[in-house]
């Protein structure tokens, strides 16, 4: 992958705002220039990535709706199959956040539902509508700028991998004393969490830039 380097702007040169690009590190001020995909420019104070030229919105849009239809699975079948003593025992997430209501724990239920539910799917629908909305209709989102400010607001929530985290650690200490079957929803969300990850690996600024570029 190629990287480039800008030269800090001089003091007293005219250019349009458009045209700029700051470090977030050290607050330096930079003339952008044209990259090519999978390219990132980086500041020449610090060394921290300014701005990058990602893949085309097609190919983030199929990874957006393969992760919409990972997410599908993950939350419709169990997570895992337990057995004791010939009787078995099966949950899914909104069963598993269900039951801490029926327990007393409904401040838990909440946060299983807002971290692993409500925002990975928010999130998802929102680059849906956004990419969709680029890719297949060639036009500038009606909506893009609260979308974008909804999907930075979301990120920081969205936890499916805590979520899986935990749930691996809890069937290691059940394995010894109950059955443990992993259900398909468990490999799902594994998946989802790769797929999640990837995901936010693209800044909502770079996002902006790719669809101002885009779109002209």
């Amino acid at each position: 992958m190629a990287n480039k380097n800008n030269q800090p702007l001089a003091i007293g040169q005219q250019v349009r705002l458009t045209e700029l690009a700051g470090c977030e590190e050290c607050d330096a001020i930079y003339r952008r220039v044209e990259l090519v995909s999978g390219e990132r420019a980086y500041c020449t104070c610090c060394g921290a990535e300014l701005y990058r030229r990602g893949h085309s919105f097609s190919s983030l849009l199929a990874l957006v709706i393969t992760a919409l239809i990972v997410f599908v699975i993950a939350n419709s079948f169990p997570i895992v199959i337990v057995e004791l003593q010939g009787n078995t025992s099966q949950t899914t997430l909104i069963g598993a956040a269900w039951t801490m209501f029926h327990i007393d724990r409904a401040f838990v239920g909440v946060l299983i539902l807002i971290t692993t539910f409500i925002v990975p799917l928010v999130e998802l629908l929102l680059l849906s509508y956004v990419l969709s909305c680029i890719s297949l209709f060639e036009r500038r989102p009606k909506y893009l700028t609260p979308a974008l400010r909804m999907l930075f607001l979301f990120r920081t929530w969205g936890m499916v991998e805590v979520f899986l985290i935990g749930v691996l650690v809890t069937l290691v200490k059940l394995v010894g004393m109950v059955t443990v079957i992993p259900g398909v929803a468990l490999w799902a969300f594994t998946l989802l969490s790769v797929l999640l990850v990837y995901i936010a690996a693209v800044k909502i600024k770079d996002l902006w830039d790719e669809v101002d570029r885009s779109l002209g």
